[in-house]
């Protein structure tokens, strides 16, 4: 997958775990991003299905033809939480991308102030038992499968995924 030159990783190093669950932690994304021989193509705030993140597109010249998006520093709006510490990634096909650069200088300054941004806002909220079941089953299976799982259910009949009264009854 990569290659190491005098004890520098190149390209996109990522351990077992993190290729099992697509997610590093910010400070490994951060060290990802400061490698030599990534380059960055893209940093925006955007959102998904999830909620708003920023999105940074990174690539490696030793990796040609390989583009991989990370989104973090946002609000995860099934999970009721908000996203600081990690970020999750998938493989970009938008070649188009790659015609861009991005100075690393202005993505890290980029990725702080949103970093600074998203941390002045955070605060912990209580999940409701919907977003607790949705993150339990997020992160056995992925997003993407814990909302189709979720809306199966609903779809069900089972009520009590959008319900948060006392569990005590009337």
């Amino acid at each position: 997958m990569s290659q190491e030159r005098e004890g520098q990783p190149t390209g996109f190093s990522f351990t077992e775990q993190e290729q099992l669950y697509d997610r590093i932690s910010h400070a490994r994304f951060l060290a990802l991003v400061q490698q030599p021989d990534i380059v960055v193509h893209e940093v925006k705030e955007d959102g998904n299905s999830f909620g708003e993140y920023l999105f940074v597109t990174l690539g490696s010249p030793s990796e040609p033809g390989k583009l991989l998006t990370f989104w973090g520093l946002g609000y995860h709006e099934y999970r009721e939480r908000w996203i600081t510490d990690t970020w999750e990634w998938y493989t970009d096909y938008l070649m188009a991308k790659r015609q861009n650069r991005v100075p690393k200088d202005d993505a890290l300054s980029q990725i702080k102030e949103r970093e600074d941004d998203v941390k002045a806002n955070a605060s912990p909220a209580d999940q409701s038992r919907r977003a607790q079941l949705y993150e339990l089953v997020a992160d056995l299976t992925d997003d993407d499968g814990a909302l189709t799982e979720l809306e199966d259910l609903e779809n069900l009949g089972w009520m009590f995924l959008g319900d948060d009264e006392d569990e005590g009854g009337e």
